[in-house]
Order: structure tokens, then C-alpha cells, then sequence
């Protein structure tokens, strides 16, 4: 083991751990003491010393309230020592290593400890890195200053070292962390992986250094463990940084407490009575000194910062533990509580926030009881292009004390320093540590915590955590179990941090459902205050379509990025025709009866007839009603003569309701058209029977449907006084419209509403040419906050069967006709993106390859949409096989000082993705990708023209990558 070794300051001698495989060196100086002309001033080069260094004992802790004075629960847990050193002299490190020599090249784990910023240090029992360090990783813990000493703001200070005026603290982290740069090698560390982790203020530490520039650079993945980043219900001035106004006032006025004027002489004043009256301060103001926005090493809030997408984007570690610091509103009674959540929240939010029962759920007087830290680190990681990964710690701790998960109860498990505790741990709590110290070390030394157990077993896998799944870890008394843990209640909580930090709603873009949804043939509805979207359901991986049961999904009608999954509304085995389970539900609609319910009409695969389903609410379980049906009771469809009943769209107005139905195949003389038929007001029998009104290919010959004969898919709407009938056209890839003034008459052809290959649309390429592989098409026409869209469906994974619902915005003119929609990916988002979030790549609106012109989907070796797992796995999609001279586009953006793009890419494949923003534009900038097979960051510089418009990125090389995310630097 290493015991001496050559820093660039001198020499240092560690000694043996209590694990003899371990080297242990403490209290190795890593800058000047900050006393003197140094205390509030960044942190100066540590001078050369002669000799050996004996590094066997820590450093001094930073100057703070004398520990172990009193009987609080850490006092009882680990800060029992209260004549530890202290001294002003504290800017130390630590380093635990296993390594043999210099060469091993070992990751690197950077600690910093929690305390609120006025506590806290490194030779707290539970840090002890030596379990952690013999797993093949060298740790270091660096100290910081604390309070006063570390975060005082003042004119003065300014003035005088105006780009280091506070935040002293952070600074001495951040030299601690150059100091392992330039130095960890000669441990057997590698300066090159490098993860910095901190706890609850450390935590606040590591997500500080994320969104700090000067810092990003130092390290490669993170790990914060219960980072209090954000609480829903007030602004805590220790978590959310202070104004530089408002940090210098205090500091003003904690000067004068001191007795003196200038920062000059303060700087003479005893560390000791510096400390007390800061403390004294503190208690009597409640002015916790801590991080504050100093233009300088904080630009912003770093919550803030984080959301806007101005971070380092590394692999990341968060979690918390399942007792601490929940938000709640403290209320006297109901009404009370409503008025508080109204001035809390305003309007709009609050009548949303009220809706949720949980908030009335209450514990004496607290109500609203929220998840305040993991909704935090969800929304965070949501803006994150690296996998991240959230942890709930959730077993029972023993003791006198029945303390619960209390806040830092963790630590001793991640550690796996259980033995150092009172507290009566058993065999299945150290196991518990022993899996969570894997984990962690097995993300410290690649980024992805899954791996193998101490004794060689898979540990359960823990997956990456993305909004559609939830995907997270519970360390239980049980063991460690996934979990996929949401709400909408905490959905809600999410939303609202991204308002209270970003002023803006959550964006939305196609498709509008997740990824790992596949609902086709979209129907629109407005019924009350949300919009609701019935279609089939196809199943991801299948080879025939339809093959799942009815879902709903609904979004507000002024918040359409945030759809709510409704559920099962219908399954295959409800019609009575399909208790075999071998008919597929094919694309429903559904219509409001003159009594008020909701009607379902839909057809089964193997039948030629319409069924009807019925519930008293939109997104309710709907219950077979009958069938379409003559008077004499003959289903329609069965009659002699009757053409098969397919796709129904239906309208109701008065007590009558208009059914629009057919199928007609290519070249099959047996298939007249579009049909319509009226219901009486039953919803089931037919009182005026089908008559054609659109024309199917065989009979469309000198109408005005040449051309634009009716394929399937028929769909009903009224807008000023005129009625739609769309349509999928005998081209597939286009919905049609057709036009009449009176729901029964004579309808005309009216034109193409949207192309899913976007063929028709000149405005930024050949109006000929396919810009993405098509297929079938099926959808209608709504209006949301008069705003008119139309919805339709692309095709993912290559085939026809895995069809996901789209939007656009449409223009009408005057006359009532309609201007074809573009395809894009921006879709019920109200304008273009901004181009500070992180995009999954699945929202490309544009992709197709120069060597297979071919505009519809299957058996070509193209670039394509898909996602790993089965049909029930919420994987998120991604772009995968992305083969030479192939081009993924992305529409559109509002881009403002755009400096570089960065990807998430894998896969076999090496060469360089061109970026342009017009498809036969200059190229702007190239992005470099070699063979990888984990998901890795790559990125070029390039600027970016502001303004509105596309981006597109073409690549040219061998093999087929893959991409996950795209995101702006700025």
C-alpha cells in the first residue's frame, strides 16, 4: 500500500487504516490558511513545506458552534467530541486509498460534509472512507469554511476582490477540488473520473459546483444526497441563495455587532469572538450566513440555473430519505388553508392545487404534506441529458429514540460505517449498507450504480429515472427494491417548481403522450376544462395493429404539455362478441347523448358492425351498451347488401346522432365509400340507413375526390356552421377534409389537412419530397382556447404497429378551407421550444435517409424511433440506427445566443453528424462520434443564428448510431 507519497506542496506520510489495505492521510494542507489578510478572501496557494509531512491526524474544524453540547439527536448520533480541535487554520484534506502505486489510475470520490453551512466536519465518525476505499476508490474529504468566516457579504469585500467577493466556502471546495486534480494521481487516483458527493448542505455544495462555470470541468458525476434544492410553500434563505443586496446588508450590519467599521479591522478581531457573535447574530436575526447569488461564482439560483439547462451535464446520484423535511402549510382550519394556498400559489394554481383530496389529509394543523426534496431532485433530473438515478432510503432504524429516517440517517449506510454507531444495528441493516456502499462505488467508478454484490451476485437493478417511468431504488428493511414511485399530486409540485423558477408551463411537442405510449387514430374532445383523446391502443414490438385495450389520456385546456393518464377506459373482453379475447379493438369515437352520457362507439377487428359502449363520464370505465342496429333488430353491417362498418366517427346534435363509417381497400370494386347513417336518439338504432358521401378510389374517377378517394377513417366536426369530414385519403399518409353546409348533405372535397411524410409542404424543402417515413394515417380536427389543431399519428420502430398521436396548429381561411399543417415538433406547444431545455431526440419531426427515398415505413435499413424493453416498459423512445447520409430533424426553436450542440449518442458508429438549421443549409458545425456502447456526450461548438428556426443534423460516416437527447450551449 501506498504510505509515502510526493504531493506538489511536499511529501506526506499516511499511516494504515483499521482495514490494513488501506492508507489512510489526514490533514494534508491544501491552501494558505485563511487567517489574517486571508480570512474572507478566497482561498491562496498553500506553500511548500521540507520534509516529510506526517499526515496521521485531522486538520482543525472550521470555526463553529462547540459540538457535543447538549442532548439533540446529533449530538447522541456523532458530534460527541466537544473538545475536537478547532481553529480559523482549517482549509485540510483527506485521503483514503487502497492503491499499490501511482499508476493504478482508481476513481476519485470528493466528500463534503452537511451542516446548514454553519456546522460540520470531516472526522465525523460516519465519514470514515475506508470501506469505501477498498472497493477500489480513493476518497478524499475536504474541509471548508463555515458561517461568517465563509459566506460573509460585504461592500468592502467587493470592492476589493470583485471576482471572489463571497461564497468563500464553495471556493475552498472548489480549490480542494483543483488540489485532486493536480495531485490524486500520485495516490493512485485518476484526475480524469472524478465524482463529487455531498450531504444536505454538502448536497446544496455539489448542485452549487454543477451550475457554477468556474467549477464545471473538475468532475465527471455527482452525488447529492437530501440537497434541499427547493420547497413548494416558502423560499428558505439557507436552500435558495440570497440577493447580493440583501447578503450585504447583513453584512454591514454584522460588522458593526463586532465593535468595528472597516473589514480591515475585523480582520484582527480573535477567530473565537468573530464565531460567537456570529452565532449570536444569527439567533437573533435568523441570518443563517450561507451561498448567496454573487454574479461570480453563483450567477443565479442554482435550482434556477439547473432547470434553464445551465449545468454540467454529468451522470448524477440524488435521494433523500423518507421522513425528512416534508413541506406542509400550517392552517387553523380548511378555510384558513384555502386562503394561505391562494396567496401562496395564485391564480389558476391554486384552484389546481386545491382540486388534489391529499391536501386536506392532515396531521394536527399541516396540511398539504409534499415530497419537498424528491420532487426537487425529479424536476432537476428531468433537464439532465445524463442517466440519473433517484434513491428513496426508507428501513427502520432502531434505538431508544424511534427516530425514523431521520435527515442524515443515510450516511452510515453509505459509508457502511454501521459499526461506529450506538445504535443496535442488525445483520440485515449491515447488508442493507453493504449493497448501498456497492452501489455507490459501482457508480463512482463508471456512472451506472448496477453491478455486482460483495459476494458476486447481481445486485437488483436499479434504472435511471425518466418522467415517464419514475424508475428509482428504496432501500427497505427488506433490501433494496425498485420502485416507480409518482403522484399527481407530486406531478403537481414539479410543475409548480418550473413556474416559481422559470415563470413558464411545461412545453409541450410531439408526441404529445410519452414516449412509451403508442395511442393512434386520435379522436379530440374539449368536455369541461380539459381535452381528452380517445384511439386505439396499439402494442410496441406487435406485428398486427390494435391489440390493447382503450386508454384515455387528458391535459388541461390552457396546459396541453401535461397529459394525465385516465386509464382503462374499455377492454378487449367487454364486448360480449370477444369473450374468446381474439378481436381487436380498432379505432373508436366517442359522442355526448341527448341524456347527457358519454357513448363509445367503436368495431371489433373480426366483425363487420359497430358496438356501443356507454359511462357517465369522459375518462370513465365505459359498459357495453349494444350494437348499431335496424329496427327489426339486424345489426348494421349484417344486412344483405350492408358494406363493413368500420372506423366509426360520430356526431351528435338534437336527440340524433350521425354515424360515419367504411374501409375501402385498394381495387376492391365491393367498396362504394364513406358511408353516413342516423341513429335515433337510443344511440343504437338506425333511422335513415347508409348512403355514400365520399367516394372510394374505384368510384372517384371525374369527382372532385380524384386523387383524394376515401381510404378509411372517417371523422366528424363543426366548425362556423359548415361540417369536416375527415378522412384518411387513398394515399394513406394524408388526412383529407371533406365540406357541406348541413351534416346530411352533398360533401365536396375540401384538400389535405396534414401528410404524416409532411409530402405537400414546400416551405422549407421540395414539396414532392418525404421527409419522414409514413404510413397510415387517422385523426380530426378541435378546437382548444380558439386555437384549431389536427390531431394524426406517426409511425415508430420501422412498422407499421407502433403508431403514436401527433398535433398541429391549423389556419382556416375565410371561406372556410384549410392550409396544410407542417409537421413539426413542436406541435400543441403554442410556438417554437426553447432552446434552454434538454430534448429527448424521439421528438424529431423530420427523418429520413438520401439512400432510401421511399416514403413509407418497413424493410428498409433507416433511421427509425424506438425504445428498449416490451410494450409495458416505460423506456423512454430514442433514434436508433441512424445509417449514412441520413438526417434527423427537429422543429422548431427560438434560439438565443446559441454557442454549440450537445447529443447523447451510441451505438457502432463513427463519423460526424453535420448541424444546420435549414436541410440544404451551411453546415454550422460538426459533431464527432466513435463506437460506444454506453450512452456518451458529444458536442461541437457552432453558432447558432437567433431566431426561430430548425435544427437539423445529417450524419456522414460509417455504422448506425444512435441518439437520446439534444441540448443548446449557450
Amino acid at each position: 500500500m501506498l504510505k509515502t507519497v510526493i504531493t506538489e506542496n511536499g511529501t506526506v506520510r499516511g499511516l494504515a487504516g483499521n482495514n490494513t489495505r488501506v492508507s489512510v492521510f489526514k490533514g494534508i494542507p491544501f491552501a494558505a490558511p485563511p487567517v489574517g489578510q486571508n480570512r474572507w478572501r478566497a482561498p491562496q496557494p498553500c506553500k511548500n513545506w521540507d520534509g516529510i509531512l506526517n499526515a496521521y491526524d485531522f486538520g482543525p474544524i472550521s470555526m463553529q458552534d462547540q459540538p457535543a453540547v447538549g442532548d439533540d439527536i446529533y449530538c447522541r448520533e456523532w458530534h460527541v467530541d466537544k473538545d475536537i480541535l478547532m481553529d480559523e487554520d482549517c482549509l485540510y484534506l483527506n485521503v483514503w486509498t487502497n492503491a499499490t502505486s501511482n499508476e493504478d489510475k482508481l476513481p476519485v470520490l470528493v466528500w463534503f460534509f452537511g451542516g446548514a453551512f454553519q456546522w460540520g466536519y470531516p472526522p465525523e465518525m460516519e465519514f470514515n472512507g475506508e470501506n469505501i476505499a477498498k472497493r477500489g476508490v480513493v476518497v478524499v474529504s475536504v474541509n471548508y469554511r463555515l458561517g461568517a468566516f465563509g459566506f460573509l457579504s460585504h461592500p468592502e469585500l467587493t470592492n476589493e476582490s470583485p471576482e471572489a467577493p463571497t461564497n468563500f466556502g464553495l471556493l475552498d471546495q472548489q480549490a480542494g477540488l483543483k488540489w485532486v486534480k493536480r495531485n490524486i494521481s500520485a495516490f493512485g487516483g485518476n484526475p480524469d473520473n472524478v465524482t463529487i458527493m455531498g450531504q444536505s448542505a454538502g448536497g446544496g455544495s455539489v448542485f452549487s459546483h454543477l451550475v457554477s462555470k468556474s467549477s464545471m470541468g473538475l468532475y465527471n458525476k455527482a452525488v447529492i444526497m437530501s440537497g434541499i434544492m427547493e420547497f413548494p410553500y416558502l423560499t428558505d434563505k439557507v436552500i435558495v441563495p440570497r440577493t447580493p443586496k440583501e447578503v450585504q446588508e447583513n453584512g454591514v450590519s454584522f460588522i458593526e455587532s463586532l465593535g468595528v467599521k472597516t473589514i480591515e479591522e475585523a480582520r484582527k478581531l480573535d477567530a473565537k469572538f468573530v464565531r460567537d457573535k456570529a452565532s449570536e447574530y444569527r439567533n437573533k436575526n435568523m441570518f443563517f450566513f450561507c451561498p448567496s447569488v454573487d454574479g461570480k461564482f453563483l450567477e443565479d439560483i442554482p435550482f434556477k440555473l439547473f432547470l434553464q439547462g445551465k449545468h454540467a451535464h454529468v451522470p448524477m446520484i440524488s435521494g433523500n430519505t423518507f421522513d425528512e423535511f416534508k413541506s406542509f402549510i400550517i392552517a387553523d382550519n380548511d378555510d384558513d388553508f384555502e386562503k394561505q394556498a391562494k396567496e401562496i400559489f395564485g391564480d389558476g394554481w391554486s384552484e389546481k392545487f386545491l382540486s388534489f383530496p391529499e391536501v386536506y389529509d392532515k396531521k394536527d394543523n399541516m396540511y398539504a404534506v409534499a415530497d419537498s426534496i424528491e420532487c426537487a431532485v425529479k424536476c432537476a433530473f428531468e433537464q439532465n441529458s445524463e442517466d440519473c438515478y433517484y434513491y428513496l432510503f426508507n428501513t427502520d432504524i432502531p434505538g431508544w429514540d424511534n427516530p425514523g429516517t431521520f435527515h442524515s440517517v443515510d450516511l452510515w449506510f453509505f459509508f457502511e460505517t454501521l459499526a461506529a454507531c450506538w445504535r443496535p444495528f442488525t445483520g440485515r441493516h449491515y447488508d442493507l449498507a453493504r449493497q448501498m456502499c456497492n452501489y455507490l462505488t459501482n457508480f463512482v467508478k463508471s456512472g451506472n450504480p448496477n453491478g455486482n454484490d460483495s459476494d458476486g451476485s447481481a445486485l437488483p437493478v436499479w434504472k435511471p429515472y425518466t418522467p415517464g417511468t419514475n424508475d428509482g431504488m428504496e432501500f427497505t428493511s427488506k433490501g433494496c427494491i425498485p420502485m416507480n414511485r409518482s403522484s399527481k399530486f407530486n406531478d403537481f409540485i414539479m410543475d409548480w417548481y418550473k413556474y416559481k423558477n422559470l415563470g413558464y408551463k411545461k412545453q409541450a411537442f410531439n408526441p404529445y403522450l410519452p414516449s412509451w405510449e403508442f395511442v393512434p387514430d386520435g379522436e379530440p374532445y374539449v368536455f369541461g376544462d380539459r381535452v381528452y383523446v380517445y384511439g386505439s391502443h396499439d402494442r410496441f414490438g406487435s406485428h398486427v395493429f390494435c391489440l390493447n385495450d382503450y386508454v384515455c389520456w387528458s391535459a388541461p385546456v390552457n396546459d396541453l404539455g401535461n397529459w394525465r393518464y385516465e386509464g382503462v377506459i374499455y377492454e378487449r373482453l367487454d364486448d360480449p362478441d370477444n369473450s374468446e379475447n381474439d378481436g381487436c379493438l380498432y379505432a373508436p369515437d366517442v359522442t355526448v347523448g341527448p341524456d347527457g352520457r358519454y357513448y363509445l362507439f367503436y368495431a371489433l377487428d373480426k366483425e363487420a358492425v359497430i358496438s356501443v359502449a356507454v359511462c357517465d363520464q369522459p375518462a370513465g370505465k365505459y359498459e357495453f351498451y349494444g350494437y348499431v342496429r335496424y329496427k327489426d333488430g339486424t345489426r348494421l353491417g349484417e344486412k344483405e347488401g350492408d358494406e363493413q362498418q368500420f372506423d366509426p366517427g360520430v356526431i351528435t346534435i338534437g336527440d340524433r346522432t350521425y354515424l360515419f363509417t367504411g374501409f375501402c381497400g385498394q381495387g376492391d370494386k365491393s367498396r362504394h365509400g364513406a358511408m353516413l347513417t342516423i341513429l335515433d336518439k337510443d344511440m343504437l338504432t338506425v333511422i335513415k340507413e347508409p348512403r355514400f358521401v365520399i367516394p372510394s378510389t374505384q368510384y372517384s374517377e371525374g369527382t372532385g375526390f380524384e386523387g383524394h378517394a376515401f381510404f378509411e377513417a372517417p371523422s366528424i366536426r363543426e366548425f362556423d356552421g359548415k361540417f369536416y369530414l375527415i378522412y384518411s385519403s387513398q394515399v394513406m399518409h394524408e388526412l383529407c377534409y371533406a365540406i357541406c353546409d348541413e351534416i346530411d348533405g352533398e360533401y365536396k372535397y375540401g384538400g389535405v389537412i396534414i401528410s404524416n411524410a409532411d409530402i405537400g409542404i414546400s416551405s422549407y424543402k421540395p414539396a414532392d419530397m418525404p421527409t419522414c417515413f409514413g404510413a397510415n394515417n387517422h385523426g380530426s380536427l378541435i378546437e382548444i382556447n380558439g386555437k384549431r389543431y389536427i390531431f394524426w399519428h406517426r409511425q415508430t420502430n420501422n412498422d407499421w404497429y407502433a403508431r403514436q398521436g401527433c398535433a398541429e396548429p391549423v389556419t382556416f381561411n375565410e371561406d372556410g378551407s384549410i392550409i396544410q399543417a407542417e409537421i413539426t415538433s413542436c406541435g400543441l406547444n403554442g410556438g417554437p421550444l426553447r432552446d434552454t431545455d434538454t430534448y429527448p431526440a424521439y421528438i424529431a419531426c423530420n427523418l429520413f435517409a438520401k439512400d432510401e427515398p421511399s416514403m413509407y415505413v418497413g424493410g428498409h435499413n433507416v433511421p427509425r424511433i424506438t425504445k428498449e424493453g416490451n410494450d409495458n416498459d416505460k423506456d423512454e423512445s430514442y433514434v436508433y440506427n441512424i445509417v449514412k447520409n441520413s438526417t434527423i430533424g427537429f422543429k422548431y426553436f427560438d434560439f438565443k445566443g446559441v454557442k454549440g450542440v450537445e447529443i447523447v449518442t451510441t451505438g457502432y458508429g463513427q463519423g460526424e453528424f453535420e448541424v444546420r438549421t435549414e436541410i440544404d443549409g451551411p453546415v454550422l458545425g460538426k459533431i464527432s462520434v466513435n463506437f460506444c456502447t454506453a450512452w456518451k456526450i458529444r458536442k461541437c461548438d457552432c453558432d447558432i443564428p437567433d431566431g426561430i428556426s430548425a435544427l437539423y443534423l445529417t450524419f456522414t460516416g460509417d455504422g448506425s448510431p444512435s441518439i437520446k437527447s439534444i441540448r443548446f450551449i449557450h
